[in-house]
């Protein structure tokens, strides 16, 4: 990602270099930046450390490292809540997130360092000497140990403390909404995931795990977006399809065809689809498709043509032992 591009969703660059850049010198970490897509954005210092710059020379290595923090940020996508691990090579590291105005926005990351206990800085040279090829320059991994004499080392309650202040500053940066929400199509995402999931229980509380956002932010963007709330749009588009199946598909039961379009209690499903249609399901089908018209939502004008599904929906904590 370029400089450009990276500056592009950071509301102020240049105050989130220097929180970063202070939060640094307090603790002896490097600190870094990512967008929920996992690019690092910003970091200081921005050079990797001399141990892990030498480790990732290594492909094997490299994946690892990868993996572990993907799996790092997946816990925290999941929970919302800071999460600190170690990595292959047994250094600490912890990853807090970021929101904008309830929207997960990116990753605050706090790393690497070991603890103070004696047999840290060994455990960390026998995890990462595989990774490690000899030379006749290097025979005995001197600049190995030469890198991991380098890393910071503090005691479990100083990194405790130095991730309680690295939430301190996530929730700042959050608070100041410095890093900008980079999907400005949740609405559109939210509708397309309406589309292809009608027949499935939704309810707000699931679409906001979905799509990490609040419910005022999911509410309030969809309505600004489409004129109607979220649910009531879901309905509009379950009843378009019941209508289709009422009419289309002869071979179903009306509890075929309410189970289908996501209501379990026919009694419901009719009540809801005379609301719509001023008549009930089966009075529907002895229509046999005469024509009804019904309010719903469209792609461009919020009006559903009759072959609008055919083009649409149908193909559409605490620090871990040393022994972990």
């Amino acid at each position: 990602m370029l400089q450009k591009d990276k500056d592009s969703i950071l509301d102020f660059p240049g105050k989130l270099r220097d929180i970063l850049r202070e939060l640094h010198i307090l603790s002896g970490f490097r600190i870094s930046l990512y967008d929920t897509n996992r690019n690092e954005l910003c970091a200081f210092p921005q050079e990797l450390t001399a141990f892990c710059a030498l480790i990732q020379q290594n492909k094997k290595a490299l994946s690892l490292c990868h993996s572990f923090d993907q799996k790092a940020f997946e816990k925290v996508q999941n929970t919302g809540t800071t999460y600190i691990y170690r990595c292959h090579c047994g250094l600490y590291e912890a990853v807090a997130p970021l929101y904008h105005f309830g929207v997960l926005t990116g990753y605050l990351m706090m790393g690497q360092t070991m603890d103070t206990q004696k047999t840290s800085r060994d455990f960390v040279f026998q995890k990462a000497l595989p990774f490690i090829l000899p030379s006749a320059e290097n025979p005995n991994s001197q600049e190995l140990l030469q890198t991991i004499a380098e890393i910071p080392s503090r005691s479990k309650e100083q990194i405790q403390s130095c991730i309680s202040i690295m939430e301190i500053c996530a929730s700042y940066i959050t608070l100041s909404n410095y890093l900008k929400n980079p999907d400005k199509n949740l609405p559109a995402r939210v509708r397309s995931y309406l589309f292809q999931n009608y027949s499935s229980p939704i309810h707000l509380d699931m679409l906001c795990n979905e799509f990490y956002c609040s419910r005022a932010t999911l509410t309030s963007s969809f309505r600004a977006t489409y004129g109607q709330s979220v649910m009531d749009y879901l309905n509009q588009i379950r009843m378009h399809k019941a209508y289709e199946l009422l009419t289309e598909r002869m071979d179903l039961s009306v509890r075929e065809v309410a189970q289908a379009c996501g209501f379990p209690d026919q009694n419901y499903f009719t009540k809801v689809f005379r609301k719509y249609y001023q008549k009930t399901p089966s009075q529907a089908r002895k229509d046999d498709g005469k024509e009804i018209q019904q309010s719903t939502p469209a792609e461009d004008t919020k009006t559903l043509t009759p072959t609008f599904f055919e083009n649409n929906t149908e193909r559409e904590s605490s620090l871990p032992e040393t022994s972990a």
